[in-house]
């Protein structure tokens, strides 16, 4: 009889529970230990680890890990900056600092020259501050830590701390100290952001916003006056980096609409970056929805809704953005659209969501769209433009729109916003000159032109005598001082001059290149060779006496509002960059470079077609134009008036003077 089995359990026998070593088991792989195998295992005795056996170990996330570490570390430096400092041996700063690296480890400084976590910098930082001489700029900020909290900054429960970007790296007290300056002088002119926020918080929220407030602030900060130039190109890289590693927060919207307003330094036209990183912003703010706020979660992966504070701040971004993308297409002569749902809801419906001040440069956007549209939709030609028949009839129609307008914000706007306002004005007062008749209605809104471009300057000089609007304001300030110089300059030299107070118009423009000079931030940047290229025009249109039987006109004519300043940037090529317009005569003005550099070559001298972009930029700098009148025994005081002759920022050596390269 076969032996009988024992009764199976109806539950299966409990297997042993394998256990991998700690290292193995962290970095979630097969360990042979868990096999029975010997210990160490052969992966921790290939990599000299220490290889144990731990039931209760649990894995760690190393993604946590690195953000507790991170937040360590700026704990430590923000502890290391507001400790005071202690007094180094003066040997351990003559081992580790050379005479030259000793004058960047002042406290004060803030560029740092060694590589950030070297020694050098570690130790620098630390050193206390070297005495410095006393100064008193106009608006500098005392270089030394703040014994109260800013008024700016309501997050004191800690310390701000310091932070560093490449080679450049900013104590806590300097960063509030730029805080402070671009909320003071930079924000109230558009009013984007939240003041009470700490800068901590702001670099918690975006690094490139935090980074965009500080490179705006060191515009002009007199305490580091390299501070700028240092910081210009980490910042550019930190916002191309950012936006090429999606998904994006408004915050990032925020960063690019700042650096457009307040653009990166250019000698040109064609290297400016500012429509390209404006689109980007456009193209983020639909993809995230901000123009739809209360249907946010429609564009997100995720549900959610906006709180209120949230919601305020995605419809001054929105709102913003639209005015900046106005700004900046008017500019280049192109088209954006002129309105949408949101736009016009912070427009007629809710007064309450955005300050007033921004509702007012939205109204005016919204206008200057309009204009912009309502012109180019036609299909007429290659300008887009109205039937010169229509023009009259068109631009009288907006006109009433515009005055309407500013009836209307004219009791309770501000001087700055209303600088704005006329230069919506102008830019309507343009089309015009696009018009090919010599009507009386036509003259009378040129007329009209005339008037507003003296009182926009006046505005302007005063804005400037009393909140320094020239070193602070957005772009759009230059671009409106340029077109109402260029509108005196114009109609000046015209068959509207006897209707014209010439004497005014000429002291407007006087003030016009003054205050261009006084945006310029860099040496030869758009601002200061503006102020050269309106002195060049106005010397030019005093030699040749302009065209004053002629009515006003351009004949660059694709630009739309655009078209006076890119058609009076051609008029300048022409008579002083040596590029006369294809197909057209060359210019008497460029016939006298043309003569003139020939002799320079019968003489040895430099050549336009001498050695590559050397002889080039001779030839663009050589002084064309004025040297021909030279030729005909005029001297320099013949050619530009007194006034002009003292605002020329060129240097004058006998006869000849360095004029700026092609724009």
């Amino acid at each position: 009889m076969p032996p009988q089995r024992a009764p199976q359990s109806p539950f299966p026998r409990h297997r042993s529970k394998r256990i991998a070593c700690r290292q193995c088991r962290q970095s979630k792989l097969r360990c042979e230990v868990s096999t029975g195998g010997a210990i160490p295992c052969s992966r921790c005795r290939r990599l000299g680890y220490e290889c144990r056996l731990d039931v209760a170990y649990q894995r760690v996330n190393g993604r946590e890990r690195l953000e507790e570490l991170e937040k360590e570390v700026q704990h430590l430096r923000s502890s290391v900056s507001t400790h005071p400092p202690a007094a180094a041996p003066q040997s351990l700063q003559g081992i580790l600092l050379t005479p030259s690296e000793s004058y960047h480890a002042d406290a004060s400084s803030i560029i740092v020259q060694e590589p950030s976590g070297s020694r050098v910098d570690l130790v620098a930082s630390q050193m206390p501050p070297l005495p410095v001489e006393p100064t008193t700029p106009v608006h500098s900020l005392p270089s030394q830590q703040p014994s109260q909290p800013s008024p700016l900054l309501t997050d004191t429960t800690s310390p701000t701390s310091s932070r560093s970007l490449e080679f450049v790296h900013l104590h806590g007290f300097q960063v509030n100290a730029l805080f402070n300056i671009f909320f003071t002088h930079y924000h109230p002119y558009v009013p984007l952001l939240d003041p009470t926020i700490s800068p901590n918080q702001y670099y918690a929220r975006s690094a490139v916003l935090f980074w965009s407030i500080i490179l705006l602030a060191s515009r002009r900060y007199t305490e580091e006056p390299g501070l700028f130039v240092s910081l210009t190109a980490p910042v550019k890289k930190l916002i191309w980096d950012t936006i090429a590693n999606p998904p994006h927060t408004w915050h990032v919207v925020q960063a690019i609409i700042l650096v457009c307003l307040w653009p990166f330094p250019t000698s040109s036209l064609s290297s400016d970056i500012t429509s390209i990183l404006l689109s980007t912003a456009q193209t983020i703010s639909l993809r995230i929805g901000l123009h739809r706020p209360e249907a946010i979660q429609d564009f997100s992966r995720t549900k959610r809704r906006l709180m209120p504070d949230e919601m305020a701040e995605v419809a001054r971004t929105w709102a913003t953005c639209y005015i900046t993308a106005q700004t900046i297409v008017t500019i280049d002569g192109q088209v954006w659209v002129s309105s949408d749902w949101m736009i016009d809801r912070l427009c007629d419906r809710d007064s309450t969501m955005i300050p007033t001040s921004l509702k007012h440069q939205l109204l005016i956007s919204r206008f200057s769209a309009r204009v912009g549209q309502f012109m180019s939709s036609h299909s007429q030609g290659p300008t887009d433009l109205p039937r010169p028949g229509e023009f009259i009839s068109l631009l009288a129609l907006l006109e009433r729109e515009y005055t309407e307008l500013a009836s209307t914000l004219t009791s309770y706007i501000s001087d700055e916003n209303k600088v704005l306002l006329n230069g919506t004005g102008l830019q309507l007062y343009v089309f015009y000159l696009l018009e090919e008749s010599d009507s009386d209605t036509r003259k009378r809104g040129l007329l009209r032109a005339y008037s507003m471009s003296i009182s926009t300057i006046t505005i302007i000089n005063q804005l400037e005598a009393l909140t320094d609007a020239m070193a602070y304001g957005p772009v759009s300030y230059f671009r409106i001082i340029s077109i109402a110089a260029m509108f005196i300059l114009k109609l000046s030299y015209s068959n509207l001059g006897p209707y014209l107070d010439l004497e005014t118009g000429k002291r407007s423009f006087n003030s016009a290149i003054a205050l261009t000079r006084r945006i310029s931030i860099e040496d030869n940047d758009l601002p200061g060779r503006m102020s050269k290229i309106l002195t060049q025009l106005w010397s030019a249109q005093v030699i040749h006496r302009g065209q004053r039987d002629k009515p006003p006109g351009l004949r660059l004519k694709t630009r739309l509002a655009a078209s006076l300043v890119h058609d009076s940037m051609w008029m300048w090529r022409e008579q002083f960059g040596g590029q006369p317009r294809s197909g057209t005569n060359t210019p008497l003005a460029s016939r006298g470079y043309l003569a003139d550099n020939r002799a320079m070559e019968q003489r040895g001298g430099l050549s336009a077609r001498g050695t590559g972009s050397a002889g080039q930029e001779a030839a663009t700098n050589f002084p064309v134009g004025m040297e021909g009148a030279y030729s005909d025994g005029l001297t320099l005081e013949d050619v530009v008036d007194a006034e002009l002759l003292a605002l020329l920022p060129f240097s004058l050596d006998g006869e000849i003077f360095t004029a700026p390269g092609g724009c």
